[in-house]
């Protein structure tokens, strides 16, 4: 929370002498160097003998000779009405003297609409602020070395973004009765509550001959002076409670919370209300090698037609109907190898990385213009002894972009990299992304966070960052692609990334480099599927897709 300092000012008429106001104005500031809040102040006059305090919320303390009560006033530095407005409203900046004033208008990004600066008088100034467009912005006014800051909120067009000066309105003051000459010597002390305790500051005495603001220090450590700000994004299918409140409505909305130490944090919580609680529905087909199968958490022995319903985090239903084929697999008649496939979308896919050896190379034969193959942790050429590693059955063979071409059996190809962006965006609009974002865009880079739904339940590398395919492993694969992390080999004699990431190629050529093609990523600790490119010696994994 931004602790806004209570400004409280002594007007002292001088009837001696000097014919000139003197003006005191008192800023609390705590151990920090942050604006500490001031309950009241005490002033002593030790010349003339008398005190007198003042109370928040008054602003303004003048002492004259002849003794005038207390008049209650303003305490607020900052205020706007009407808010939330139509276009265009009018602000008050009420300042303890002269001085000259910062106003800045910005939206949540820091990104600045309108500015004023300029000289305001002693009291209450009217300012009028339009803007153009409808959003969610603040104010921020800076004089005297105090900022203040409140929320705007435009539902209009004002035609313009601008600030400008409407003038001075008349305010109130407190009065008091006390004798001053100039030069008599003067004591104040603030006091402050924090974690309900009231503290003392640090007292000023010295001669009072002139107008000043003074610092009343405090040893209070208090790291919230200012408030800590955050943004978030929710969607949410029919309703969503936050901050003590239950919205059914899609908008922006700002909530100020408050600890128990007095520190604010300001949220603005950019919400999308999808729709009425309906279901989504999703047909999902699978061709598996596997027998039985394990699909959510359910464990089928038949083939057939399954339905099943899922709730979300958010409360909303998806039914899946479910189309499943026990036993089966796609088979190459080229070495005798049958592969697992799932339908996802309109594309049927492997599920598993292409296993296809026709040869095998070592780790320092490498080639662009050449088919090269390679299996992760085998370094040699014969063909049998590179299938008896584990790690050929596990993850399959590693190809160099030229020997991917081929990799395929017949009836399936490489996809390219519109298959490959076909399968990212059904994935991310039909409700497969971790946070159950439903995307409604046909861009695979917009809320691309499927990395979890494409990962295999084991094999990665623990990763804490939520919704990775490292974190809780358990919940990864729900779209049954099984993308393992495979690894790669270089273009420098070595495997590396087994555990940690997988490649796969695509059939196109990088844009303006004949040597480098595009190819999809998974990596244990990242949210996203991402599209990257790699020098085309390098090896990496294959899937297929049906022609």
């Amino acid at each position: 929370m931004k602790k806004l300092a209570l400004i409280l000012s002594i007007l002292f008429l001088s009837a001696m002498v000097f014919a000139q106001d003197i003006v005191v104005s008192f800023i609390g500031v705590n151990a920090n160097g942050g604006y500490q809040r001031l309950d009241s102040v005490a002033i002593h006059n030790y010349s003339q003998g008398w005190d007198r305090t003042a109370v928040y919320p008054d602003t303004v303390m003048v002492a004259i000779l002849n003794g005038i009560g207390n008049v209650a006033g303003d305490a607020e530095m900052l205020s706007c009405a009407p808010n939330p407005f139509d276009g265009e409203t009018d602000f008050v900046v009420n300042l303890p003297q002269d001085g000259a004033v910062s106003i800045r208008v910005f939206d949540v990004s820091g990104r600045m609409f309108a500015e004023y600066n300029g000289i305001a008088m002693t009291g209450a100034n009217v300012f009028g602020v339009s803007l153009l467009q409808p959003d969610v912005y603040f104010l921020s006014v800076t004089s005297n070395c105090i900022t203040s800051t409140i929320k705007l909120m435009n539902a209009g067009n004002g035609g313009s973004d601008r600030i400008w000066s409407k003038g001075t309105m008349a305010s109130e003051k407190i009065f008091v009765s006390g004798d001053f000459n100039i030069n008599d010597v003067m004591r104040y002390a603030g006091y402050a509550t924090y974690n309900g305790e009231v503290y003392e500051s640090a007292s000023v005495t010295q001669p009072q001959y002139r107008s000043e603001t003074i610092s009343l220090e405090f040893d209070i450590v208090n790291p919230c002076s200012s408030p800590s700000f955050a943004e978030i994004s929710i969607e949410r299918c029919a309703s969503y409670e936050f901050g003590g409140e239950t919205y059914t409505q899609s908008g922006d909305y700002v909530h100020t919370f408050r600890d128990a130490n007095g520190c604010d944090s300001i949220v603005l919580l950019h919400l999308n209300i999808t729709g009425n609680g309906t279901p989504i529905f999703t047909e999902v087909e699978i061709n598996t090698c596997a027998d039985p199968f394990v699909y959510n958490g359910e464990t089928f022995t038949e083939s057939g037609g399954y339905q099943q319903v899922l709730t979300s985090a958010d409360g909303c239903d998806s039914i899946v109907l479910l189309w499943l084929h026990l036993g089966s697999g796609v088979y190459d008649e080229r070495d005798g190898n049958s592969y697992c496939s799932i339908m996802i979308g309109e594309q049927e896919w492997f599920s598993e990385n292409v296993r296809y050896l026709p040869s095998v190379n070592n780790l320092s034969n490498a080639s662009v213009a050449d088919a090269r193959y390679y299996v992760y942790d085998y370094d040699g050429t014969d063909v049998d002894e590179a299938r008896n590693n584990p790690n050929y059955s596990e993850y399959g063979v590693l190809y160099n972009w030229k020997a991917a071409q081929t990799a395929c059996p017949a009836g399936w190809h490489l996809p390219s990299d519109a298959e490959w962006s076909q399968l990212e965006v059904y994935l991310e609009n039909n409700g497969y992304n971790f946070d159950d974002y439903i995307d409604t865009d046909n861009d695979r880079a917009t809320h691309n966070v499927i990395a979890k739904s494409l990962s295999s339940t084991s094999g990665w590398g623990d990763c804490s960052i939520r919704n990775t395919p490292g974190w809780e492993q358990s919940k990864n694969n729900t779209s049954s692609f099984n993308g393992k992390p495979a690894g790669m080999k270089i273009a420098t004699s070595q495997f590396q990334e087994k555990g940690a990431r997988t490649w796969w190629w695509t059939s196109d050529t990088e844009y303006g480099d004949s040597n480098s093609g595009w190819d999809r990523r998974l990596k244990y600790d990242l949210e996203e599927l991402s599209k990257t490119h790699n020098h085309k010696s390098v090896g990496v994994s294959v899937r297929c897709v049906r022609n």
